[in-house]
């Protein structure tokens, strides 16, 4: 029986999910260490850190993550080394941009900023560089379909940071500085992890074509525009929340972030595995391909978190305790709201992987865009009229349902897709993995 289910999940969707199980569960770790070790104010301060800094790393992961795995799955070597090079060359050239924006933001703005961001405006451009090899790394990996190496990647960053936590508790030298040299120091160690296992193909860059980076920064530049805006739905939440409320509050709304995690580790799993195969689908222009890739992925995911979000609207204040403490137990509602926007989360993230697969990335900026701009309208008007963090979680609720009704309009006018198709294909997918699992078993008993 065991033989039989570790043959069932040994392929790429297993991977890819554990991958982002690795990850999760480190981060999780290490937020309730920090929750806990550090001042509703100093850990409201640090989720503000770590919002801005994914938000840079968002922008540099949308130029070129999507773009790499679009030119570069299913191409010849010389191809796929200038694909490479580009991406290097691309990649290389906006971390040296962040690290000098970084720099001058500290010394224009010095006298708008409190001592904590004077450290943290410093660092912000060399995270973005001891970061790059692990993340391309990763961004190579995911097009080779080699994602067994990327939990290794995942364990190495997020573990090494919760060893350091630890021993910075242990040494009682926990303070935000420190905080933020073990947090480098592990983006620092994965890198040079992946450097040494040659993942990263950093040589390539001598086989870079002006032609090859052109191509792929045309392609990835609306795609930036559109991952930005998304990532910056929940930034703007963050810098809403700081400006008009405090930084606690900040903290307080953080703690829904991490009960999204089990549903993101899913919903990234599996969109990492779909890209590929609607890239591919796509460049065939087997448009009908297209549409039933989109209706199964969509409809098996959104099966597939159903169970976890009902497991954690009826435990969540139980869960809330064991993730902080009781002091956090004022987020109860604003997780419970979050939770029922979620079960459209994997329509609305698959709507967009679509789109840009089939080269309409323009309309997904346009969704996610006017999404922020919604939000940030909604967020603003409802805390100033109610001055409550909960009426930013229910903004958050109207920009899924508005982004979904936006880009399943646009998407049904390029593709065949129908509602009905997402559960059924959904539905079918999920027995056909049960019953894959029970037939390995099955013949592993036999055997």
């Amino acid at each position: 029986m065991a033989f039989g289910f570790l043959a069932a999940i040994r392929n790429r969707h297993f991977h890819s999910l554990m991958g982002n199980v690795v990850m999760a569960f480190f981060n999780v770790l290490s937020f309730s260490l920090l929750v806990r070790l550090l001042s509703l104010n100093a850990f409201g301060e640090w989720v503000t850190f770590i919002g801005t800094y994914n938000l840079l790393d968002q922008v540099r992961t949308a130029l070129l993550q999507t773009g790499l795995i679009k030119f570069y799955a299913g191409v010849d070597e010389t191809t796929g080394r200038r694909v490479i090079g580009a991406g290097w060359y691309i990649s290389i050239l906006l971390t040296l941009s962040y690290i000098t924006l970084s720099f001058l933001a500290y010394f224009v703005a010095y006298r708008w900023f409190n001592p904590t961001w004077h450290l943290f405006i410093c660092w912000l451009g060399m995270l973005t560089l001891f970061s790059l090899p692990m993340n391309f790394a990763t961004w190579v990996l995911q097009a080779e379909h080699r994602f067994e190496k990327i939990i290794w990647v995942r364990l190495m960053q997020n573990g090494s940071f919760l060893v350091l936590l630890g021993v910075l508790y242990l040494t009682k030298l926990v303070s935000l500085p420190n905080v933020l040299y073990a947090y480098c120091a592990s983006m620092a160690l994965a890198s040079i992890y992946c450097l040494l296992r040659k993942w990263t193909m950093i040589r390539s860059v001598f086989f870079r074509t002006k032609e090859q980076a052109r191509e792929l920064f045309s392609f990835g530049k609306h795609i930036v525009g559109s991952m930005a805006s998304s990532s910056l739905l929940n930034y703007s939440d963050t810098l809403v929340i700081r400006t008009l409320l405090n930084p606690a509050a900040v903290a307080i709304y953080s703690i829904p972030q991490k009960f999204m995690e089990v549903i993101e580790i899913i919903l990234r799993s599996f969109v990492a595995t779909a890209q590929p195969t609607l890239s591919s689908a796509a460049n065939r222009n087997d448009y009908t391909g297209v549409a039933r890739a989109f209706a199964k992925y969509t409809g098996t995911v959104s099966l597939l978190i159903t169970p976890f979000i009902i497991g954690l609207l009826i435990f969540t204040q139980p869960l809330i305790i064991i993730l902080a403490k009781s002091t956090y137990l004022d987020a109860t509602d604003i997780v419970r709201i979050i939770l029922f926007s979620a079960i459209l989360w994997p329509i609305d993230r698959f709507i967009g992987v679509t789109l840009d697969m089939i080269n309409l990335p323009n309309v997904n900026f346009y969704k996610n865009f006017l999404k922020l701009i919604l939000n940030v309208a909604c967020d603003i008007l409802f805390v100033w009229i109610y001055t409550d963090i909960r009426s930013v979680a229910f903004a958050s609720l109207l920009n899924v349902i508005f982004a979904v009704v936006f880009g399943y309009y646009f998407l049904k006018k390029h593709l065949d897709v129908h509602l009905r198709d997402v559960w059924t294909l959904g539905w079918q997918e999920c027995k056909r993995l049960l019953a894959k699992i029970r037939g390995k078993a099955m013949v592993a008993d036999k055997a």
